[in-house]
């Protein structure tokens, strides 16, 4: 069903609050990436979990960062999206340490994010998403955003994102058949808006 975004509650996840949360997200996150009918046959998988699947553990060791960011969309009481990540340095994922910025301690790493697949306005309510997570990252002090991230987002996502640098593109990221891009953006708002006017 198509969800207004303005009907949509944000919780702000934690190691306190997450146990209470974590089947939620974690339907979030299977219902999205979790059907292996949407993988090519030959796609590797750890056990019955295709690899683009997050387990709960990676979720929960990544929230226990001090500087972690979680955040939880719900509506109608239940948890229809979600995202988390983490100083970069914490990260081991393609591309991470050949980020210019990293070991500067101050670049933010989106290591997860899922909206329901059952929401029909899914481009909205990940943009929606993203701005939210967006703001509370400057609001800790970052001073970049990092993400390993499909490439759509990069051609119709909010335009601090659109944006963003392409530092590397993975074809075919994890035998999943998408292609994921590497993206690095300056979170100061001057520098976004020089990018987009740039021809």
């Amino acid at each position: 069903m198509a969800m207004p975004v303005a009907g949509t509650e944000t919780i702000d996840l934690n190691t306190q609050n997450f146990p209470e949360y974590r089947a939620g997200v974690m339907a979030v996150e299977i219902a999205r990436y979790g059907s292996l009918s949407h993988y090519p046959p030959d796609a590797p998988r750890e056990g019955r979990r295709p690899l683009l699947q997050f387990p709960v553990e990676t979720i929960e060791g990544t929230l226990a960062n001090p500087r972690a960011i979680g955040l939880g969309l719900r509506f109608s009481g239940r948890i229809i999206a979600y995202a988390i990540g983490s100083p970069l340095e914490n990260h081991e994922e393609e591309g991470v340490p050949d980020d210019p910025h990293y070991g500067d301690n101050q670049t933010f790493y989106l290591l997860a994010m899922a909206v329901h697949s059952s929401v029909e306005n899914l481009g909205e309510m990940e943009n929606h998403l993203l701005d939210l997570l967006r703001d509370r990252v400057i609001g800790q002090g970052y001073l970049c955003f990092s993400a390993l991230i499909e490439q759509r987002f990069h051609e119709s996502g909010p335009p601090w994102l659109r944006a963003a640098e392409v530092l590397r593109v993975v074809e075919n990221y994890l035998g999943s058949g998408l292609c994921f891009v590497y993206l690095h953006a300056s979170l100061a708002p001057s520098a976004a808006l020089a990018q987009l006017k740039t021809p």
